[in-house]
Formats: structure tokens, C-alpha cells, sequence
């Protein structure tokens, strides 16, 4: 599974298709789900989680998951899931790139809109009752049985495209009707407090010493504690939010050696390598890419 084996030099992991939608359980005393660091896509991800022991990290916050947790992230968003392997674990997930989403929506129907409008964080949680689970479940039992046929079949693109419209059309009613967030944070506050303070100070010269003062708590600890939830040092996430800035500066139309700058890199060699690391291609190959063209 991509998930588990995924490559711990990286952060962003890109969508390996247009459409994907994949339903994964696990039995009782199987090796523990572990999404181990915190990554980005470069699409939408629904999830709906339907069984398991399951802690949901995402940015600054931190949730547990209950039967008919639904909740997305959208594409950059730095996130993951652990399930422990008390519970069999169990959760179906449809991964989306930007341009299906417009290619399917119309002048009147836009079916990214709770996508963009809904605010970060854990609003993007809500519970569903079982009527709602079961249905959510017909649709998405569909939409994996018309992926899993051979392309060119008939009929199949028309099906897929259906089944992910209604599927769509749900997730934005259950989320646009929504009454509030029940869902409570979770995240130690001084890691949160931590990744606040490197956020807001990304471009600068940030060192543990700095953290430390900060958060009030000794760097031992802090670096124990910010690596269990993240998966990541410290330094390793200053690293991530500055490639992921400079992602965003490309993709508003900054040049290179600009991006490079704003994003708190002093020398482009050293840019331009790790970004390369980290997304798997040179900044100029990104720039022509369709990457995060949202």
C-alpha cells in the first residue's frame, strides 16, 4: 500500500490518477495502519472512516475519528491518519485532481464548493448516521467497480463521471447543511503553538533555541513530542512549509529565483536540490507542470 510504504524523504505525494476511490480494511492484530509523516497531495482527498482505533492530524490540529467521521483535505494541506491495530481499521478514500472537479461541475452546480469554502482545520469533519454511511457506500462500491474496468470500455468514462457527481453533489449537502463542528482538537497545545510559531516566522532564521522560547518547554522534549504527531524533526517541517511556500509562489506565477527568496531559501542551488527532493521534480519542471493548478 502507497500509504505505509511511503517514501519518508517526501512530503508531497501526487494523486496517481485523475480519479481514485479505494476501500481498505484490516484484520484483527495485522501490523498497525501508520500513515508515518505528515505529506501533501497535490489533489482532494474524501475520506469516511468506518472503523478502527484512528487519530487524524491535520496542520495545526488533531482529532480522534468515530464511525462516519467524513472529512477532506484539499491539495497542499499537510495531514495524516494512525490507527492502531487493537480495533480491525477500516475507511474508503477518493483521491481527486483539481481538473475533474471543474471539468464536472457547470455554470450553476459548482461541485468543489464546499472544498474551497469550508474553513481548515477540523471543520472539515462531520459525522454521518448509518442510512447516510450505507449510501455513501452504494455510491462509492459503484464508482470502484467502473474505475476497476479496462479503459476505452463502454460506457465506463460516462459511469465514473455519474457515480462521482452524485458522490459529490452528497459530500457538499452534508457539508453546505452542516449545523456546526463537533469535532474536538486534540493537538498537544505547545506543539501547536510550535507549528504556529514556525509558520509565522517561515522566511526567518528559526532555531530549536527559538522554538524553545517560544513554548516554554526544553528542546529534548519538544523535539520528542513534535516528531510522534508529525513523523518529522523540527528542522525537517521548517524544510516542508518552505518547499511548500515556494510550491505556491511557482504556481501564482513568481519567477524561480523569486520563489526561491520569498520562500526563505538564501542560495538557489541549495533550493532548487531540495525541492527536487521533496517533490520529485526541478522548480522549472514543476513550473511547467499541472501541478496544484487549482
Amino acid at each position: 500500500n502507497k500509504e505505509i510504504f511511503m517514501d519518508k524523504s517526501r512530503f508531497f505525494l501526487p494523486t496517481s490518477a485523475d480519479i481514485e476511490c479505494d476501500h481498505k480494511k484490516t484484520v484483527h492484530n495485522s501490523l498497525p495502519y501508520v500513515q508515518p509523516y505528515y505529506h501533501q497531495h497535490d489533489g482532494f482527498e474524501i475520506y469516511l472512516f468506518l472503523n478502527g482505533n484512528a487519530t487524524y492530524y491535520i496542520e495545526h490540529h488533531c482529532a480522534r475519528l468515530e464511525k462516519g467521521s467524513l472529512f477532506f483535505t484539499r491539495p497542499g494541506e499537510l495531514h495524516r491518519v494512525e490507527c492502531s491495530n487493537e480495533i480491525p481499521y477500516e475507511r474508503v478514500t477518493i483521491n481527486i485532481r483539481p481538473a475533474v472537479l471543474t471539468a464536472l461541475s457547470t455554470g450553476t452546480t459548482n461541485l468543489a464548493q464546499c472544498l474551497h469554502t469550508t474553513a481548515s482545520g477540523l471543520d472539515n469533519i462531520l459525522l454521518l448516521n448509518n442510512q447516510t454511511i450505507n449510501e455513501f457506500l452504494l455510491l462509492t462500491s459503484q464508482l470502484q467497480r467502473y474505475l476497476n474496468l479496462k479503459p476505452g470500455t463502454y460506457g465506463r468514462d460516462l459511469m465514473i463521471n455519474c457515480y462521482l457527481s452524485q458522490i459529490l453533489y452528497r459530500v457538499n449537502i452534508l457539508f453546505l447543511e452542516r449545523p456546526y463542528t463537533d469535532a474536538i482538537d486534540i493537538m498537544p497545545p505547545f506543539v501547536k503553538s510550535a507549528m504556529e510559531f514556525i509558520d509565522q516566522n517561515l522566511t526567518k532564521n528559526i532555531t530549536m533555541a527559538d522554538i524553545c522560547a517560544h513554548v516554554h518547554h526544553n528542546a529534548d522534549y519538544i523535539s520528542r513530542s513534535f516528531k510522534k504527531i508529525t513523523g518529522t524533526s523540527t528542522q525537517q517541517y521548517i524544510i516542508f512549509k518552505r518547499i511548500q511556500l515556494a510550491q505556491k509562489y511557482i504556481a501564482a506565477g513568481k519567477s524561480l529565483n523569486d520563489a526561491c527568496c520569498l520562500a526563505g531559501f538564501n542560495d538557489y542551488s541549495n533550493f532548487a536540490r531540495t525541492f527536487k527532493k521533496q517533490i520529485g521534480l526541478s522548480p522549472k519542471d514543476y513550473q511547467h507542470s499541472n501541478h496544484f493548478n487549482i
